[in-house]
């Protein structure tokens, strides 16, 4: 089923079916485990009545080796029914987390409601470990009814009057558990969602606490954590409090039973009808009954739960956005590059093919705008309707040769366009791995003027281990400024390409700059004079040492009027020297 069809309920029917052999399993020997406990105080009880009372020892040994293989069998089948339930649990916790992590990563990834990586991380962790719990409780829920089998036939065989009294108290308390779970089941539910926003408010506010500080937002951050927190608490003490409300509703019901059992069975034996040890027996399989029931009540809460944590996972999965592109227009270095956003004085803005552009931007919307289109490839469609406060908004595009980049097949579109967002994202493994992955590296001297053209040639020189220094997880191990120029040498490396790039310097210092800018220009000379072709970048930045270096600069004055020309041109502007001055 595809995603977009997806539901929390067609998830769990999903994952019952593809564990349907390892439940069975599971229920089989999770059974033998209930059986074997309703029927120890069972033999307890024949062995008072028939080998201790008629004081005879073979059948004392009989009596005692049936209860000895009891015990083997109840403690067998439930070592092994548990691990057989758990194991589907923990493929189906893998197979859904891989399934997200897929999702989410997929270049076509489109999501029509924003979501905070806090957010996506506690569906990920936490609502993934609840949908699964039903697997390992529809055995243990299965395996609860064959136990009450076992109770309910022993009791009605020991005696008629205590066997019925028992099932007819047993299902009435079923029912008033019953009536209480759908209260619990919208506590579960808010309980979960407010743990997700708590833990998207925090994992957010972790991840961007320097910034936090440096503006002053780090009072209403903590504010905004404070109340997802609260409200989180608020749900947990609801659910918690109905949880209690039902557990004490178990043990009402399992006391009326086993007194019931005990007035019936203390008069039969009275009356002549009942021996000793059957009653014993009797009671001692009445207290049982509280395993059991307590089990299928366990049950029904791990399934309310699942199936509200299965609506979240569902929701997530479903939420992609448009489909992604499958077309695949021919590979050419030299691709025309536009933009056709709503609100530019020319659309679509074409960029000259082979050149090096840096575009500049008055309006600091636009500019967050473009960024996020440059980095991205496309416009939510969702966003543009918000931000323009129409349903009907169009959408901004980045046109590859004349085709919406959201078109093309994202597996292929790293082959026509290679786009570098701000925020430098680094893997774990060597600084190698992170510039050219698992391809080999360029002839020495192309190396050389990558690695001058993203400064990435003064940082080996403080790495003891060269390309083959190890970075930690998102680069950890690293300044920003190292990180962004190892970033910047990804970005370059592949030969030629379209590429389009958002302020590949501004965590670097100007020295730093001005050779990564004379770099640029040497390595596309280079490129050129191969005969290759150098490839069309374009650069959003307003970094002068950039603009002095570029082929083009195309200026978007705040009124939507568009300037081509050169940086010495354009510095005479007083609009354009304010913006790439402050």
């Amino acid at each position: 089923m595809s995603s977009s069809m997806l539901t929390g309920r067609t998830l769990l029917r999903g994952m019952l079916r593809a564990e349907r052999g390892r439940i069975i399993g599971a229920i089989a020997l999770l059974s033998c485990w209930t059986a074997g406990e309703a029927l120890v105080p069972a033999l307890v009880g024949v062995t008072i009545d028939h080998a201790i009372a008629g004081q005879s020892l073979p059948l004392l040994v009989v009596w005692l080796a049936a209860l000895g293989l009891c015990f083997l069998m109840l403690s067998s089948g439930y070592r092994l029914g548990a691990r057989l339930g758990n194991s589907g649990m923990n493929r189906q916790v893998h197979l859904m987390r891989t399934r997200i992590a897929e999702h989410v990563m997929d270049p076509g990834y489109r999501p029509a409601t924003a979501r905070m990586p806090g957010e996506i991380a506690a569906i990920t962790s936490v609502d993934t470990t609840v949908t699964a719990t039903i697997i390992r409780q529809a055995s243990l829920g299965f395996s609860a009814l064959a136990g009450l089998l076992v109770c309910a036939g022993y009791l009605l065989w020991a005696n008629l009057w205590v066997g019925l009294a028992v099932l007819a108290i047993t299902p009435l308390g079923m029912a008033a558990l019953r009536w209480l779970t759908p209260r619990l089941s919208r506590a579960s539910d808010r309980l979960q969602s407010d743990i997700a926003a708590s833990g998207a408010a925090a994992a957010d506010l972790m991840a961007g606490v320097q910034v936090l500080r440096g503006i002053g937002g780090q009072d209403q951050a903590s504010e905004r954590y404070r109340a997802a927190s609260r409200s989180a608490a608020t749900a947990g003490v609801a659910s918690a409090s109905a949880t209690g409300r039902i557990e004490g509703a178990q043990v009402l019901i399992s006391g009326l039973v086993l007194l019931s059992a005990a007035s019936l069975g203390a008069w039969q034996v009275a009356e002549g009808a009942m021996g000793i040890g059957t009653l014993l027996g009797v009671l001692g399989v009445a207290q049982f009954l509280s395993t059991p029931l307590g089990t299928l009540v366990s049950t029904v809460e791990a399934g309310t739960r699942s199936i509200a944590a299965a609506d979240r996972v569902a929701a997530l999965l479903a939420d992609g956005g448009r489909q992604p592109g499958t077309r695949r227009p021919a590979a050419e270095p030299d691709a025309a590059l536009a933009l056709d956003v709503p609100g530019l004085g020319e659309r679509p803005l074409v960029f000259v093919p082979g050149r090096f552009t840096v575009l500049v931007c008055a309006n600091d919307s636009m500019r967050h705008r473009l960024a996020k289109l440059l980095s991205e490839g496309s416009e939510n469609p969702g966003t543009a309707a918000v931000r323009e406060g129409t349903a009907a908004a169009a959408a901004a595009r980045l046109l590859v040769d004349g085709v919406d980049a959201a078109q093309i097949d994202p597996a292929y579109l790293p082959q026509l366009l290679r786009m570098a967002p701000h925020q430098a994202h680094l893997i774990e493994g060597s600084v190698k791995e992170n510039i050219v992955g698992d391809a080999a590296l360029p002839d020495p001297q192309t190396l050389q003027l990558l690695l001058r053209a993203s400064g990435v040639d003064e940082l080996l020189g403080t790495l003891p281990d060269g390309l083959e220094h190890q970075v930690q997880g998102r680069g950890h191990n690293l300044s920003g400024g190292q990180r962004q120029r190892i970033a910047l040498a990804r970005a370059l490396s592949g030969g030629p390409l379209a590429r389009v790039l958002h302020d590949p310097t501004s965590a670097v210092d100007s020295v730093t700059e001005a050779n990564i800018a004379q770099g640029l220009v040497q390595l596309r000379a280079h490129a050129a004079s191969n005969g290759a072709g150098a490839g069309t970048l374009l650069v959003l930045s307003t970094s002068p040492t950039l603009l002095h270096a570029a082929d083009e600069v195309l200026f978007l004055a705040a009124d939507g009027s568009i300037t081509r020309s050169t940086h010495r041109a354009l510095a005479e502007n007083t609009t354009y020297e304010k913006v790439v001055g402050r």
